[in-house]
């Protein structure tokens, strides 16, 4: 079983569906009898005869049938699907696993019979891959001739057990386009050449893979349409016997159910201030989210790092604004809502520029909308405090602090609201206790603002103390330029994002060239499932005003991450 995904196998007993029938009829019957304390009257009874009773119990022949084990139907079970499969029905008490199919009363198949599971497959590249989408029809092309005109690699990786699973789908493949590989050995032989590919089964995910779209379609992502996916493997059984012991719908056997999976979105600096408010004011609040706002509102989770209070008393908004301290109108708390937030961090170095009163203030708005907040708060020890959140039984807690070296940022005290400042010592041992209670710690942290992709050493040291702790997830929400990334262990550290909403875009544009990419961002999807941390995948943004960013275009987004992957750290995986 692999360290990051733990295998899902639904096992359910396929004859508890009769007594889920017959034990409310049951009820029903002894509900339509006598009342114990009704009088009973024999069709031969006179009213004036004494009735004689006697307590002396007679011993009458039992008609109860006792339990016993039901016969399990013989089933075969074709030996080029998954290992795990075949274990299923091995363990399974409604079914015997022969050997010989003509001596077995069910079959299964990939394509004819009754629907009863199924197994998904990712299409995958090393992290650092700048490969994105195939198209099926190329990749069978790929897999029965090994020539394809748009795919670049000369050879498909898998393991010999995802070879015989794909060959019941596709076909038998062209013996010179596959390289079979032990499941274990694929990740590190593949990683020197990070645009090559490999197809896996769903359970050996791992966050050193990228998954790459077949024909547009995910299975992470929320838009997920299975039925348009051709990396899955239908199991069905060829007949069920008994018309009385009906066969329960939906999947039975599978090793991936969405059930389990839930999606965080964490997002770089937000500030609605000078030019960005400016805008809002002309052209709507809700125009800086306009390209990017359904992909948050469908994350289970999503993150904000808004820097900046609300205040009743803001003035209007000045794009030519000289002064640093910062306040927002509250009705730009709309763009918030629009985004679906869920979550704000509140570590940011403007937080206390409008003073004590748009803190609280700030932190009554939030609270109204049943937003978590954390980093930040209405105390050092408030701010300081983990935030707990349960999805599909995936358990979070974020935690979060300001760690600049010099802490003029960070407002909270005993007595004060604010920004909390780090306190390394207690947030260590925290996060190592979370961990071991079973909490996904997720850590964010107000840090340094470097001007380039590389970290320096005081923030490479802060973040991966955090993620040694047993963060699996260390972001920096302080970056106005984006940052590399780290892959290390079981975690990922990014430790810059740059700007969500933030008016930067003109230093880019006019400024000089340590300024020259300000104006492009990351929004990093992290993806979580029955327990475990399982991916992350990166959302690339290029602003077109000082308010709005979009996604960026393929050739703006390949020559974006490979400049942040030359900067970035992979530990040997």
């Amino acid at each position: 079983m692999h360290l990051f995904q733990p295998l899902t196998i639904k096992i359910v007993s396929i004859r508890s569906k009769v007594l889920v029938i017959f034990v409310p009829l049951l009820f029903l019957i002894n509900g339509c009898g006598l009342q114990p304390d009704s009088p009973a009257l024999t069709q031969s009874q006179d009213p004036a005869t004494p009735t004689v009773q006697s307590d002396i119990p007679i011993d009458l022949p039992s008609t109860a049938t006792p339990d016993l084990p039901p016969i399990p139907y013989s089933i075969w079970v074709d030996p080029y699907f998954p290992a795990a499969l075949h274990d299923f029905f091995a363990i399974s008490p409604e079914f015997s696993l022969l050997q010989d199919q003509q001596d077995a009363s069910i079959t299964t198949s990939v394509k004819n019979g009754i629907p009863f599971g199924s197994w998904t497959y990712l299409l995958v590249s090393p992290f650092p891959s700048l490969v994105e989408d195939l198209n099926s029809a190329d990749l069978l092309t790929f897999w029965q001739t090994g020539i394809s005109s748009s795919l670049s690699v000369i050879e498909l990786a898998l393991s010999e057990e995802t070879k015989y699973a794909l060959t019941l789908l596709w076909g038998e493949p062209d013996p010179g386009a596959l390289r079979v590989l032990d499941a274990d050995l694929i990740l590190s032989t593949l990683w020197a050449a990070p645009e090559s590919i490999a197809i896996i089964p769903f359970e050996q995910l791992n966050p050193y893979w990228k998954i790459l779209s077949l024909d547009g379609q995910n299975p992470l992502s929320p838009d997920f349409i299975p039925d348009q996916y051709n990396l899955t493997l239908p199991i069905h059984l060829s007949s069920w016997p008994d018309p009385l012991d009906p066969l329960p719908l939906g999947n039975l056997v599978t090793n991936f159910d969405h059930t389990k999976l839930t999606t965080i979105a964490l997002t770089g600096v937000t500030a609605l201030v000078r030019d960005t408010a400016y805008i809002m004011e002309e052209k709507g609040l809700l125009y800086p989210a306009e390209d990017i706002h359904s992909l948050l509102e469908t994350a289970d989770i999503t993150h904000i790092s808004n820097e900046v209070p609300f205040a009743e008393d803001c003035p209007t908004p000045d794009s030519n604004q000289t002064s640093l301290n910062f306040c927002s109108k509250d009705e730009y708390i709309q763009l918030l809502e629009v985004l679906g937030t869920d979550i704000v961090e509140l570590s940011g170095d403007h937080f206390g520029d409008w003073g004590p009163e748009a803190m609280l203030h700030s932190l009554d708005l939030y609270h109204d909308r049943n937003w978590l907040t954390y980093g930040g708060g209405e105390t050092l020890a408030e701010g300081l405090k983990p935030v707990f959140i349960e999805h599909n039984g995936n358990k979070f807690a974020f935690i979060g602090c300001n760690g600049k070296v010099h802490d003029r940022y960070a407002t909270a005290s005993d007595t004060n609201p604010g920004a909390s400042r780090c306190d390394f010592e207690w947030m260590l041992a925290e996060i190592s206790r979370l961990q071991e209670q079973g909490f996904l710690v997720i850590a964010t942290m107000q840090h340094e603002e470097i001007d380039s992709y590389y970290p320096v050493a005081i923030q490479q040291w802060d973040f991966r103390r955090l993620s040694d702790a047993g963060a699996v997830i260390v972001s920096g929400s302080q970056a106005h330029h984006p940052q590399a990334i780290e892959l290390t262990g079981t975690s990922l550290i990014h430790y810059g994002l740059g700007n969500l909403f933030f008016d930067q875009w003109y230093l880019a544009q006019y400024n000089s060239a340590e300024h020259v990419n300000k104006d492009k961002s990351f929004i990093d999807l992290h993806y979580f499932y029955d327990g475990s941390y399982i991916n992350t995948r990166l959302i690339t943004l290029q602003f077109v005003d000082n308010a709005r960013p979009r996604l960026m275009t393929p050739s703006e987004r390949e020559i974006f991450l490979t400049e942040v992957f030359q900067a970035s750290i992979w530990e040997n995986q």
